[in-house]
């Protein structure tokens, strides 16, 4: 992807599909665990969550008008990212499987930043099609001759080219479909869109009932309704330039004037980790079978460029499941190969597209917490001020940018290779003017500060008249009278001094660079 020269374009591990569940499901546990007795819980994801209600509103807008915390999560990640880069990008995979980009839609992620449309598109989807709506077409579904067959590069697809579901791990629907659960699908498949061949229903419509039927649903009770009029709305919302597309080639040009394709980004990261994985697993404590095991599924998806294809390659090994939780130690199972293939694969895409890779208050899995975060090319924010950013305000937010509009565009200007006292300087100054942003007035508060700075001022008041009518009265050094009374007078603007360094320093704390 093309980059300005005052910044770089980002990618977000957030935005991954899977890692949008993740967070999804986070704060839905936080929701309910917090829920009052008579409040009902919030419902996990699945196709009735996109479904229409008796009232003819989903789950899902119902989900996220109940509970703000869901906007607030993603409000705070984009927002942090905004800062750093005005260009995001995602692939067609995160926007289209992504549960926070389909339950928000365009209208609500650019109100988030405070635009109009009228700016320059700061989100690009990155997609393999010539249109995002092809791209769309193509995520989903597979071609009826060969249903491991993607279409020819620059090959326009159009709906005679649906065979059946693609086999994927779909997390909007938080199901997996396997290749022999996707060849035998393919009769009802055509027998969905056969039924529909007649009408004018859009290709993101026609999925929607393909969703639908796979999940053994009736599409006329409106089943994922929302997901047809999400998709279609980020489809509408490219024509319209209120986002950008731009088609991955099967070659790119680095900014060395290299041309390149991803298996030339994919192969050095994949061969740097799988030696530290193999490291690794010589020294663990499993005997040698398990090893053997281990090796010879590393061995495989790491000569797999295909996320969906390495991924089922695990899934198929005997290697023990293993669960999936950030706060796991690796062991020899399926989710450790998981994690690893996760790492590589997100370093080697943003590497291929030209940007670079962040991290917003996301916990790392057992496999980057045992490598440690790449350096050079990955950049993690965390703290508390993704989450004062979460709770703005749109139009704070924009009046927040336009205030500090010098320090954000300095740290803008900060490439993840620069020296760690220029990312320092700049990182406070934007974690400081968060802060200071964000403070509130509180009476209670103030009148606590007041009380305390009267007993200070008291109390200096009473040690000056002492030293003035007994100690300063005898034969004293004149310049230890006047050192005593310039303390005595500048020890209030000290104590505000401090107190303004303390504040500063907490706030840089809240959000920091990554290991490089």
């Amino acid at each position: 992807m093309s980059q300005s020269g005052c910044s770089y374009a980002i990618m977000l591990t957030n935005f991954d599909s899977e890692e949008q569940l993740s967070d999804w499901n986070r704060v839905r546990h936080l929701c309910n665990h917090n829920l009052k007795c008579e409040q009902k819980h919030v419902p996990e994801v699945n196709s009735k969550f996109w479904s229409e209600g008796y009232d003819g509103v989903s789950i899902c807008e119902r989900t996220i008008q109940q509970h703000p915390e869901f906007l607030e999560r993603f409000a705070g990640i984009l927002r942090t990212a905004f800062l750093y880069s005005p260009q995001v990008l995602v692939t067609d995979a995160e926007l289209f499987d992504g549960i926070y980009f389909l339950a928000f839609g365009p209208d609500v992620v650019l109100d988030l930043l405070g635009q109009n449309g009228y700016e320059k598109p700061f989100l690009t989807v990155s997609g393999r099609q010539p249109t995002l709506e092809q791209c769309l077409l193509r995520f989903t579904t597979v071609p009826p001759d060969n249903q491991q067959q993607l279409s020819a590069e620059g090959e326009v697809v159009d709906l005679t080219d649906i065979g059946t579901l693609r086999p994927l791990e779909y997390q909007v629907l938080q199901k997996t479909v396997t290749s022999e659960e996707s060849q035998q699908f393919a009769p009802q498949a055509r027998a969905v869109l056969n039924g529909h061949a007649g009408d004018h229903r859009s290709i993101a419509q026609r999925i929607a009932c393909l969703y639908a039927a796979y999940c053994q649903q009736d599409p006329s009770d409106g089943t994922c309704r929302l997901l047809a009029q999400r998709w279609q709305e980020w489809i509408d919302a490219e024509r319209k330039g209120l986002i950008r597309y731009e088609q991955q080639r099967s070659q790119t040009e680095s900014n060395c004037g290299i041309v390149r394709s991803f298996n030339d980004a994919f192969l050095p990261v994949v061969s740097e980790n799988a030696d530290c994985l193999r490291s690794w697993c010589s020294a663990s404590k499993v005997n040698e079978e398990e090893k053997t095991a281990f090796r010879s599924v590393l061995d495989k998806i790491s000569h797999e460029p295909r996320r969906s294809k390495a991924f089922a390659l695990i899934r198929q090994s005997a290697l023990p499941v293993g669960r999936a939780d950030c706060s796991r130690t690796m062991e020899c199972d399926q989710q450790t190969l998981v994690d690893w293939y996760q790492f590589v694969y997100r370093l080697a895409m943003a590497d291929y597209l030209g940007c670079c890779l962040m991290a917003v208050q996301s916990k790392p899995n057992s496999y980057e917490r045992f490598a440690g975060r790449t350096g050079g090319r990955s950049l993690m924010l965390s703290g508390k001020v993704t989450e004062l950013l979460g709770h703005m305000p749109s139009s704070c937010f924009v009046q927040f940018c336009y205030q500090s509009r010098d320090a954000i565009q300095q740290w803008r200007n900060c490439r993840p290779n620069a020296p760690d006292s220029d990312q320092q300087r700049h990182i406070r100054n934007i974690a400081y003017c968060v802060q200071k942003f964000a403070s509130q007035l509180d009476r209670k508060q103030d009148n606590s500060r007041i009380i305390k700075q009267f007993i200070v001022t008291l109390i200096l008041a009473s040690i000056s008249v002492i030293c003035d009518k007994v100690i300063f009265s005898g034969s004293m050094s004149i310049i230890l009278i006047l050192i005593a009374a310039w303390f005595i007078e500048v020890f209030p603007e000290l104590l505000t001094m401090v107190e303004w360094m303390h504040d500063q320093h907490t706030a840089t704390q809240t959000m920091v660079f990554a290991q490089r």
